[in-house]
């Protein structure tokens, strides 16, 4: 994008400073010396946002629409309504990258009320961690129900990745 706070000169001398000679930088906004240097340092993170405007109810829809011309990405919601809450639940749990994991105890049905919360990303030892370290200790394998796997009931070892929804029975050493 073009840069009206920089020119390359500028960049060019703030990269040698913090030591990189030999560099592609890409820009995909049009930042300031500040928040430039912000990025070299890592003293400071910037974290994706939602924008919500809530009592939505209280306006006609071509209100609405004349404010997607100033903030073009936002969730009307209205909680006296409960207008857009479901899909704004949906969307905080995509964006903070968790998945639920339903658990099976041996013999029983599965309890699909209450899931293990775990990290996008983990693994079946990761999700014995969270439960017990004995189950790290003590883990033999572990049964799968869901499309992490291939066929209901896969036997899995402590290294398969977990997907959204899986339910998951653990086989521990006698």
């Amino acid at each position: 994008c073009k840069l009206t706070h920089m020119d390359e000169k500028t960049i060019r001398s703030i990269l040698n400073e913090y030591g990189y000679i030999n560099a592609d930088v890409l820009f995909r906004d049009d930042v300031t010396m500040d928040q430039f240097i912000d990025v070299l340092d890592r003293n400071k993170s910037y974290v994706p946002m939602l924008i919500l405007l809530n009592k939505v109810d209280l306006v006609d829809d071509a209100y609405i629409e004349e404010l997607k011309k100033y903030i073009p990405e936002f969730i009307p919601i209205s909680a006296d309504k409960n207008t857009n809450i479901d899909e704004l639940k949906d969307l905080i749990f995509d964006n903070l990258n968790l998945v639920r994991v339903y658990l099976k105890p041996q013999g029983r049905k599965a309890d699909m009320e209450d899931p293990l919360v775990i990290k996008k990303g983990s693994t079946v030892i990761d999700a014995c961690g969270k439960l017990h370290r004995e189950f790290v200790k003590n883990f033999r394998h572990a049964k799968v129900w869901g499309t992490s796997v291939k066929f209901p009931g896969q036997k899995v070892g402590p290294d398969h990745v977990l997907d959204d929804e899986d339910v998951l029975r653990i086989i521990l050493k006698k």
